[in-house]
């Protein structure tokens, strides 16, 4: 299988930085944070195992302008009220959908609520055409998967060079973060890529990005940083996401990854943070 959306997918290196003086920040993000699962994937935890791969899809498409609580709750709405329709919805289910639009008052100033019904039926039909979630790493390399997504699908990047839903999504299914194995996902695994537009905020906190960055072209981005996640974990490069998106970001009561560590001064980042707290 090709690495499709690894750094060898992008022809020669020549160009960026050599990866291995500045791979020190990524190891460290990755020892520190590395086991920190997803906060998005709470949304999907009322549904059933089985469902969760399913229901993760529905969640990447409606999670347009929703925080993750926000998110959380229409699932679970959609759950008690539609039950497995919202998984399976067709045509003939469309009045039931738009009636449970608009009696979700509290959806009242989400610019997508008369959209909502629209996107649900387009789910069900997406997974009607292309079967199990947990199948697809067996089907699809990476980058068709996304492509696929952001083509067929509402709000999955169809307009956007980055796609981070898709890539999330390809994700959470080749690394079976959603609780449910991918059949035989490993070489889908290799193949996954870090959106550099997903973890540049991070990354310029802790100033690990290379000197000129201002100036690349997004290609050129996104070359390097395939590059640095598959010198740090060759089989699983993706695994740099979830702990790059930890660092500084916003947590129930403060920064995520000190609520993660319970102390910034177990946090081998700590040197390069901005603002590190005392305890």
């Amino acid at each position: 299988m090709a690495l499709a959306g690894s750094f060898r997918a992008h022809g020669p290196v020549a160009s960026v930085p050599s990866v291995n003086a500045g791979t020190e920040p990524f190891r460290a993000a990755l020892r520190a944070f590395g086991s920190r699962p997803d906060p998005r994937l709470s949304v999907v935890e009322p549904w059933t195992a089985a469902q969760r791969p399913s229901a993760a899809l529905l969640a990447s498409v409606l999670g347009q302008d929703l925080t993750i609580a926000g998110l959380a709750r229409l699932l679970r709405d959609l759950r008690q009220d539609l039950g497995e329709k919202a998984l399976a919805a067709t045509s003939e289910d469309w009045s039931r959908l738009e009636a449970f639009s608009a009696k979700s008052s509290w959806l009242q100033d989400w610019p997508h609520r008369e959209a909502m019904a629209g996107w649900i039926l387009a789910t069900s039909d997406f997974l009607r055409v292309h079967g199990a979630p947990e199948t697809w790493p067996t089907r699809f390399e990476p980058a068709t998967l996304v492509r696929t997504l952001a083509v067929e699908l509402p709000w999955m990047g169809s307009r956007s060079p980055h796609r981070i839903k898709a890539w999330r999504l390809a994700r959470w299914l080749g690394r079976a973060e959603l609780g449910v194995s991918a059949i035989d996902g490993a070489g889908f695994r290799t193949g996954l890529r870090v959106p550099f537009s997903a973890v540049e905020r991070p990354l310029k906190a802790i100033s690990a990005l290379p000197a000129g960055w201002a100036d690349w072209t997004s290609p050129r981005r996104q070359q390097w940083l395939d590059a640095m996640a598959s010198e740090v974990s060759p089989t699983d490069p993706a695994a740099l996401w979830t702990a790059l998106e930890t660092i500084l970001s916003r947590g129930g009561s403060g920064p995520a990854c000190q609520e993660f560590l319970g102390s910034c001064r177990k946090c081998p980042l700590r040197q390069r943070c901005p603002s590190p707290g005392r305890d």
